[in-house]
């Protein structure tokens, strides 16, 4: 699972970038990029010192050309293979009498990446098969982020091997045009009919192919506007009249009735480049506060790793976080961003057929890793706490068996599979280290201003209602949740009035929320749903450490937990299962660990069996 091979993704057809999962990693300067874009170009191929010469300097070398680049293939092992010691990075660039050659996948270098995508999109159309034709010429197509190969084009001197590839980019635009007005997907083409056209100014085809596809996205006054400008650039030109195929779109443009739309609700896509898809649950709306560090190491970790929990208590900003992650890493993966929403899901759902309906299987049959296959894209499982078995057996099936696809799970606790790597969200207190140097109000003071703000605009806090802001902070535990809700509370009350709801704030902080899963929307649904995740036997010693203090021994709860209704209880098991569920945190002095409880955990258990006699039958619900 940590081979280095399986992760790593070069890209040329733009920019070149080097991507670790989804996570950039700088190439370095021209010449060394110019270097690996060559052997990019002939991946799996053995390129000579001699070829790597011509083409990053073509006849005007330096004396110090050869040294140079077996410099730059040094520097470019240690990027990309940075754990190994210098004279074992030999598995993604080797050497030999031939020269160097780079032995990445195929399927992880975007040129032949697009051969193998365009390949089977021939297949497929082959076996009039439209819609999947379209479906992979649209993946192949998102690989060229630059059709003109401007950065190549700069540091190379290839000029036949640039001018084939820029040759097979408008064969494939024509294909994937011509597949996408057979589906009646106009709106999704127009951009590359329209980048086409400008490109070919001479390719009939592609002309005509434009016009057709303005027409079918309600543009006909544009579509006759262009053949006009055709018919006078061929004049001027070339002294020739447009051709017959040119000139029977034109007609068909006159005589069409109303343009066909597409499917129904469709609307134009923008001329810029289409993004990479995003199915399901769109990414979140503001910016995070005090979350960059968050932000930078899951990114980082899903540069080295293709399964990440993120964990942590309830209401602490999970989702937040990995859907903000997601969206930064949306524009490097061609095969886009998939979000599976689990928060209302029981624990009997089909996490494989809803994975599939987002995919587009209709109907959701077969293993999604069939529909994956090869594609570069990032799966989101949101609120997985509750479908723990069956999330681990969609994600282990589509790990393995998808090399290119990097999944996080959001959850109160973590998968458990043995390539899991879990990074453990807290809530929104200032660190040790961010307390001497913090200059603006707490996190957390920040993001009650900003919500407070928007649901009572013109809000502004003074120096005492900061202080007072400050300790209901402290006393809902900095969890993003608590303070959000805290803030909704003064579209109708006063800062004064939401202290006293502070009384009982499991209950009491309840603004109006729609658009929200149910444990989202009140502090008591967000614990209860905790209690959703316990045994019988686990909820009875959280019950009994309600009668110890926040911070507690290992010692503490095991005298509480000598003799059990539910059978033997193993303390430090025990402790450790609470932990892992995001109910106990624990550090470490010089006596041994110290465990500790959110105060809003330590009210569900002081209260428990009142929360469960009151409750019970939601508790069950959740459960």
């Amino acid at each position: 699972m940590s081979d280095a091979r399986a992760i790593l993704r070069i890209s040329v057809l733009g920019s070149i970038q080097v991507h670790r999962g989804p996570v950039p990693i700088d190439p370095g300067p021209g010449k060394q990029r110019a270097v690996l874009a060559v052997l990019a170009l002939h991946v799996g191929h053995a390129v000579s010192i001699d070829a790597l010469l011509g083409a990053v300097w073509d006849g005007t070398q330096p004396a110090s050309a050869r040294q140079l680049v077996h410099t730059y293939v040094a520097r470019l092992r240690r990027l990309l293979e940075p754990d190994l010691p210098p004279r074992g990075r030999t598995n993604i660039i080797s050497s030999g009498p031939g020269g160097y050659r780079l032995l990445t996948g195929r399927e992880l270098v975007d040129v032949t990446r697009f051969e193998l995508l365009y390949r089977r999109a021939q297949q497929f159309s082959s076996a009039d098969e439209p819609q999947r034709t379209f479906e992979l010429l649209g993946e192949a197509m998102r690989l060229w982020r630059d059709p003109e190969l401007t950065e190549l084009s700069a540091l190379l001197h290839a000029s036949d091997t640039l001018d084939l590839l820029r040759r097979t980019w408008s064969e494939a635009a024509l294909d994937y045009v011509r597949a996408g007005l057979d589906v009646r997907q106009a709106p999704a083409v127009l951009p590359v009919a329209r980048r086409l056209a400008a490109t070919e100014p001479m390719n009939e085809t592609a002309q005509a192919l434009y016009m057709v596809a303005l027409e079918q996205t309600g543009r006909r006054a544009a579509a006759v506007r262009h053949f006009d400008d055709i018919r006078v650039m061929l004049k001027a030109e070339l002294g020739v009249g447009p051709g017959s195929q040119l000139s029977d779109a034109y007609r068909a443009v006159l005589a069409g009735d109303e343009p066909a739309a597409g499917p129904a609700g469709a609307v134009s896509a923008p001329a810029e480049q289409i993004r990479p898809p995003w199915r399901g649950r769109g990414p979140g709306l503001g910016q995070l506060i005090y979350r960059e560090r968050d932000l930078d190491a899951v990114m980082c970790l899903l540069a080295g790793q293709r399964l990440l929990t993120v964990t942590g208590p309830p209401g602490c900003g999970k989702s937040a976080l990995a859907l903000h992650a997601a969206a930064c890493l949306r524009d490097n993966l061609p095969g886009g961003v998939v979000v599976l929403d689990c928060a209302d899901l029981g624990p009997t759902a089909r996490l494989d057929r809803r994975l599939s309906m987002l995919l587009g299987a209709e109907p959701a049959t077969g293993a999604p890793s069939r529909l994956i296959g090869e594609q570069q894209m990032l799966i989101v499982f949101d609120d997985a706490e509750l479908v723990m078995d069956g999330c681990a057996e969609v994600v282990d099936d589509v790990v393995r068996a998808c090399p290119n696809v990097s999944v996080v799970v959001t959850s109160r606790e973590p998968l458990g599979v043995p390539y899991e790597t879990v990074w453990r969200l807290r809530p929104l207190r200032l660190s040790r280290d961010d307390e001497a140097c913090w200059e603006a109000e707490p996190p957390a003071v920040q993001l009650f201003a900003r919500r407070a703000a928007q649901v009572r605009p013109g809000l502004r806090l003074g120096a005492d209602e900061v202080r007072t802001v400050e300790t209901l902070c402290e006393q809902l535990d900095h969890l993003p949740l608590a303070v959000e809700l805290a803030a909704e509370c003064l579209a109708t009350d006063t800062l004064d009035e939401l202290s006293r709801r502070l009384d009982d704030p499991l209950r009491e902080l309840r603004p109006p929320r729609r658009g929200q899963p149910l444990h989202h929307r009140s502090l008591q649904a967000a614990l209860l749903r905790s209690l959703g995740c316990l045994d019988q036997q686990e909820r009875w010693c959280l019950r009994r450490l309600g009668e110890l203090p926040l911070r507690f021994r290992a010692e503490q709860a095991e005298a509480l937990w000598r003799s059990s209704p539910h059978g033997p209880v193993d303390g430090r098991l025990m402790l450790r299962r609470l932990a892992d569920k995001s109910l106990l945190f624990v550090h470490h002095d010089l006596a041994g660990p110290v465990y500790g409880k959110l105060r809003l955990v330590h009210r569900v258990a002081v209260g428990l069996g009142t929360a469960e006699h009151r409750f019970g039958e939601h508790a069950v619900a959740v459960r």
